[in-house]
């Protein structure tokens, strides 16, 4: 990209004519003598020409220094756009900006560009800080963290957006289809939902393509058969054979993207069976997005994100609590992909904790749980979820990974079920692809959390024992958190004066 600008601005206009007529013509002055004016000059925006303008016919010459032109593309730098990364910034230092002050050092522009790059630099550090710049706003560390998982989103929206400028309808709409695969992907943020009305515009434009090259194709079939027509051998085989080698790339590159699951690709203009396939997809996609309730939702996005930021903050009791909210927006059992993703991602946030928890109490024993997030010991009031966790784990459909950011536990907890495997259902409001996947045989969401009994004894059955890993719901209450404490304090005494009866049993022995 940084080159594609560098290679763009290799003509700039250094002078100017303003002729008598009223017309001012920019460009490059080659010669000039008592006659007039020799100049290369733009004719159109890509078309390049040369002429003589005599001196009866110019008003005035203006010339440009050579830096004075060039600063002009450097400007545009600034603003810089969102979600630069810092070795992105050092690049646009070292290709475009220094070379400039070395090359013109003194000049007022070159002292201009000092102070870009100083900004550069100064946003390189906020960068590297943990700072990220999201739609012109800079977050701080702790605000980029809490949205980590809305800027992931954003980056694939940037990238279909800029897709859609340069006319990549194609592109563009294999962007959008990473918001939403492997499900549930980013359906949660708030980017996806911005997203839906944009590709239905995106598809309006790339069906009015499909429209004109069906028109087209019969056409552009026979130009191509007259022309055989008129080969003689061996050009008529040569030719016929590099249709027939392109052809065959076409569809093998085509038959490669749909085995990667890429739903998009560009028609074959030549075959009309081609163009009506993208047609019919582009319809149909259509036809699934106009089904969504954009208001609906974009609340449903509301109450997710907030679950999402508590995850990406790491705060254990704020997530849990945002969970419960997820719950109460009671969804059909197929419409919960994004709270079975909160659910793993909550899942292995406590699984996270609660290793750095057993870290602290080697560390110091009897030290408090980490910021009161979750305790070092099972909370019984979070087995109401153990079946849930594992009966409702989303599992990608056939040939797709996992969903993103679902994670299996660490180690199974107590009266867990197995993940029942069913593919991941759809946001509600989605139409879902045809998926065969085996029936979940799920437990009922709770609304909110309450507690709930340990699990019978036959769930346990068959279970090798193991660290508890209980998925989140509620976090530890200071009361239980300080008689653990007290536990792991009187447990370890126990241990120093049982160790020390030994010892001096030992000694009797040895005398």
């Amino acid at each position: 990209m940084l080159l594609a600008l560098l290679c763009g601005s290799t003509f700039v206009k250094a002078d100017i004519l303003m002729l008598k007529n009223g017309t001012k013509v920019e460009g490059s002055i080659l010669q000039q003598n008592d006659q007039g004016v020799r100049m290369k000059y733009k004719l159109t925006p890509k078309i390049m020409d040369e002429k003589v303008f005599t001196l009866a016919e110019i008003a005035q010459i203006i010339k440009q220094r050579p830096e004075e032109v060039e600063v002009i593309e450097l400007r545009k730098v600034l603003p810089t756009p969102d979600l630069v990364k810092a070795d992105e910034y050092e690049q646009i230092i070292q290709d475009r900006l220094r070379p400039f002050v070395n090359k013109y050092a003194g000049t007022p522009e070159a002292k201009e560009v000092d102070g870009i790059i100083a900004k550069l630099q100064e946003e390189k550090t906020m960068v590297s800080n943990g700072q990220v710049k999201l739609e012109g706003k800079w977050l701080s560390p702790k605000e980029s963290k809490a949205e980590t998982f809305n800027v992931e989103a954003f980056r694939i929206v940037s990238a279909m957006r800029k897709k859609a400028a340069k006319q990549d309808y194609v592109g563009a709409l294999r962007e959008f289809d990473l918001l939403m695969m492997p499900r549930p992907a980013y359906t949660g943020s708030l980017y996806f939902v911005q997203a839906i009305p944009e590709t239905l515009a995106l598809l309006d434009k790339w069906t009015a393509v499909l429209d004109k090259m069906a028109s087209e194709q019969p056409q552009l079939a026979k130009v191509r058969e007259d022309g055989l027509s008129k080969l003689q051998e061996p050009d008529l085989s040569r030719t016929r054979n590099a249709i027939a080698d392109e052809l065959a790339k076409w569809r093998a590159m085509s038959d490669a993207d749909k085995r990667q699951g890429i739903r998009w690709v560009a028609p074959y203009k030549y075959e009309l069976a081609t163009i009506e396939e993208s047609l019919k997809m582009a319809t149909e996609e259509r036809t699934r997005l106009q089904t969504y309730n954009l208001e609906s939702l974009k609340a449903q996005s509301d109450v997710y994100m907030a679950c999402y930021r508590k995850i990406g903050e790491g705060d254990y009791a704020g997530g849990s609590a945002a969970f419960a909210r997820v719950q109460a927006l009671n969804l059909p059992q197929d419409a919960r992909e994004v709270e079975n993703d909160l659910r793993q991602r909550l899942l292995k946030l406590y699984g996270q904790l609660v290793k750095e928890n057993a870290k602290g109490a080697a560390a110091a024993s009897g030290s408090a749980a980490i910021g009161g997030s979750v305790g070092a010991g099972k909370d019984s009031r979070v087995a109401q979820i153990l079946a849930e966790a594992g009966a409702t784990q989303p599992a990608a459909s056939s040939g797709q990974p996992a969903a993103a950011g679902a994670m299996a536990p660490a180690a199974a907890a107590p009266g867990a079920t197995a993940p029942a495997g069913p593919a991941a259902a759809p946001t509600a409001g989605v139409a879902p692809a045809p998926v065969q996947a085996a029936p979940a045989q799920a437990s009922p969401v709770a609304a909110a959390p309450r507690p709930v009994a340990a699990p019978a004894p036959q769930q346990q059955v068959n279970q090798a024992p193991a660290a508890p890993m209980p998925p989140p719901m509620m976090p530890i209450e200071p009361e239980e958190e300080s008689n653990l404490q007290l536990y792991v304090i009187i447990g370890m005494a126990l241990v120093i004066v049982g160790m020390g009866l030994a010892f001096l049993k030992q000694k009797k022995k040895s005398e």
